[in-house]
């Protein structure tokens, strides 16, 4: 005698029916998961493409710094002076507190500074095609250069003598101009660049370049940098020419954006 359930199947019926939906539900199952995980993995793959394509660094410094030879008096490109300048200073940091004066309130720094004999070399941060040459209002230049995939713009600024347009490709290291003369009297003569990172906006936020740096340059250019400040200090008699306190970074009191 057959055996009826409710619904009027028999139990074989009704476990082959249960047994049917089961497969089913599973193979569905198994689908979904394999469409995700096959989702996740374009992710990840274009997330890391995404990725390796805006990873543009700094493969040079923009000049040459070296440890203070008291021999030559030089520390790579960069000339010691017991001459009274602006701040005293050949290195201002990223995020300086620059104090307010008659052209306008007090502002950070928004790009380490360097001063430098006239006539030296000014060299590409990073790989890639100039975005730009601006004329300034020091009546002077910016050269300005994009890496392949990055929005960042990496900036050489306060510059003469320009070697490049718009347009052209550069590798880190290549000159493309000479340092800026403009206010070389409140520098004792000598000449000013500016180094930058730039990030979108108008006016664009700056960045602290030094966490830019490639991983070729990236030590010996801050052990540089803090050996640098030191010599200074040691040279002009005046321990209180950098507060080592404030750095997070060799050459960057912040890591904050700084617009400007």
């Amino acid at each position: 005698m057959k055996k009826f359930n409710q619904n009027g199947f028999t139990v074989v019926e009704a476990f082959v029916i249960i047994l049917v939906l089961a497969l089913v539900a599973g193979a569905g199952y198994f689908a979904y998961n394999r469409v995700k995980s096959n989702q996740s993995s374009r992710d990840t793959s274009e997330s890391k493409d995404v990725s390796k394509k805006s990873e543009v660094t700094i493969k040079h410094l923009g000049v040459n710094l070296d440890d203070y030879d008291p021999e030559t008096n030089m520390a790579g490109d960069f000339e010691f002076t017991k001459q009274n300048m602006t701040f005293n200073l050949l290195i201002s940091e990223y995020g300086f507190e620059v104090p307010a004066t008659s052209a306008g309130p007090a502002k950070k720094n928004p790009q380490p500074t360097f001063i430098l004999p006239l006539g030296t070399k000014v060299h590409s941060l990073v790989d890639g095609v100039v975005y730009d040459v601006p004329k300034l209002y020091s009546n002077d230049y910016s050269v300005r250069v994009q890496g392949e995939g990055s929005d960042l713009i990496f900036e050489t600024e306060h510059v003469i003598n320009v070697k490049v347009k718009q347009g052209d490709k550069v590798k880190a290291g290549d000159v493309v101009a000479e340092v800026s003369d403009y206010d070389a009297k409140n520098y004792a003569g000598l000449g000013l660049v500016e180094i930058g990172v730039l990030k979108g906006g108008n006016p664009p936020q700056h960045m602290c370049p030094f966490d830019y740096l490639d991983e070729s340059i990236k030590d010996r250019t801050l052990k540089k940098i803090t050996a640098f400040k030191k010599s200074w200090e040691d040279y002009r008699g005046d321990s209180s020419l950098y507060d080592e306190s404030k750095v997070v970074i060799p050459g960057c009191l912040t890591r904050d954006p700084i617009e400007g």
